[in-house]
């Protein structure tokens, strides 16, 4: 998985409306930050104006790029691609 620079506000939200694998890791993972930092991962990758963080900083920027690409080989194993 690639490391930090390439994330974006909003990045994964069309895939987390879309694709029901993909939205079970990425509520995984943010139940997970949310436990740990009592803030919403999910709030800070969709760049919600209640988000308790900033993207860029890389101590959210990391789980979120983290989570997204998860939630992406989860949904490209659901389909056969290994």
């Amino acid at each position: 998985f690639p490391g930090q620079g390439w994330q974006w506000q909003g990045m994964g939200e069309a895939l987390y409306l879309s694709e029901p694998v993909a939205r079970a890791v990425l509520d995984r993972c943010d139940q997970h930050i949310r436990q740990e930092r009592g803030a919403s991962l999910l709030d800070v990758m969709f760049g919600r104006p209640d988000a308790a963080g900033d993207l860029h900083d890389p101590a959210w920027t990391q789980p979120a790029i983290y989570a997204l690409e998860c939630a992406l080989a989860a949904l490209w194993d659901s389909v056969g691609i290994r």
